[in-house]
């Protein structure tokens, strides 16, 4: 039985173990909602392991990329590095090509590019101004929580499940 259909059985159960009409408890429906509390327990617990498995299959793949990242950063670096050596010592012996049969390296000049030395000395008809607006969630919070009504916000409680 699915732990869904569990809790629709206890709920059931919930509802037909006491009469409101007449004031009378059904024995038989109480002593059904421990069997069916027990069976909630069991496969809740079984559900949470399945959780745990799953988790912990993540965290192996998630170590697995943060691995894969600094392999990668070692290489890019690395790349990087004999890029740069390689270009540096074609232009000191004045090479512009070198080819095989694989392939050929060229050193070729590139667009025009802006460096930057001193960004306060530039004057500010060369600036560009960006505004960002952010929302202040926690004073928005207090607020509200001292009665405040705040259009277009609600605080929210939400439920977590918490395995350990």
């Amino acid at each position: 039985m699915k732990l869904f259909e569990i809790a629709n059985e206890y709920e059931s159960l919930l509802e037909q173990a006491f009469d409101a009409e007449t004031g009378e408890i059904d024995v038989q429906a109480i002593a059904r909602l421990d069997e069916v509390q027990i069976d909630i327990k069991e496969k809740g617990i079984a559900v949470a392991s399945y959780i745990k498995n799953i988790d912990a299959e993540r965290k192996a793949i998630e170590d697995a990329k943060k691995a894969m990242a600094e392999r990668e950063a070692r290489l890019e670096r690395r790349v990087s590095y004999l890029t740069d050596y390689l270009k540096s010592n074609m232009a000191r012996c004045g090479m512009t090509e070198i080819s095989c049969p694989y392939f050929v390296v060229k050193l070729k000049k590139c667009p025009v590019s802006v460096e930057i030395l001193d960004e306060a000395s530039i004057p500010d008809s060369y600036k560009k101004e960006k505004v960002t607006v952010s929302l202040d969630k926690m004073k928005i919070k207090e607020e509200i929580l001292a009665g405040t009504s705040i259009p277009g916000a609600r605080l929210n409680q939400n439920m977590r499940l918490e395995i350990r």
